[in-house]
């Protein structure tokens, strides 16, 4: 399922992508931000490769795309999106942040669940606290907060960690932009 947009080509991350997988993944925000294995190696790259994510687009349970910006080209990240709660999960190599790719590839994947996936009324997002990056793609994507005192996100060692919320629906809520005040203020 290859998805693309002005600028990018979303399609099946494959094994030629385990250095780039491996190398991002060492980044130090992904220790505090994802549950990714700490510390990650090219070992857990390959098996996120050839075993996690073919297995995961068999059974439906996880969508995950890599994010071009050329048919075949180099890996600049990923994103996903889980069918149980229709959530999205994404990650940028760090030279790459700050292009608007992330919240450009979002609008592609929330586009196609809402017009391919049978009673898709909602994507929601999750991360965990303090993420304000992440928060600001969500953001430029159209996705409302919904953060409360009880959001909690899965840790690493699957304790439940302090987290942050939003969604979105087929068409973006009229108050998206200003629901993330509380969260991020007037960050741009």
């Amino acid at each position: 399922m290859v998805l693309r947009t002005a600028r990018l080509v979303l399609d099946l991350p494959v094994e030629g992508d385990v250095v780039r997988v491996a190398e991002y993944c060492t980044d130090p925000l992904f220790e505090q931000f994802l549950t990714t294995p700490w510390p990650y190696t090219e070992t857990h790259a390959r098996g996120f490769l050839t075993e996690h994510v073919p297995s995961a687009w068999q059974t439906g349970s996880e969508l995950t795309w890599a994010i071009r910006t050329e048919s075949g080209g180099p890996l600049l990240g990923v994103i996903s999106l889980r069918a149980d709660g229709r959530e999205v999960g994404f990650w940028l190599g760090a030279e790459h942040r700050g292009s608007a790719y992330t919240a450009e590839a979002l609008a592609a994947v929330c586009e196609w669940a809402f017009a391919e996936l049978p009673r898709t009324e909602t994507v929601t997002w999750r991360a965990n606290a303090g993420n304000v990056a992440s928060a600001m793609v969500a953001r430029a994507g159209g996705f409302r907060n919904t953060t409360t005192a009880a959001t909690t996100v899965p840790g690493r060692d699957g304790t439940d960690l302090e987290g942050w919320s939003a969604e979105r629906g087929r068409i973006p809520a009229a108050n998206a932009l200003e629901s993330w005040a509380p969260l991020l203020g007037g960050a741009a």
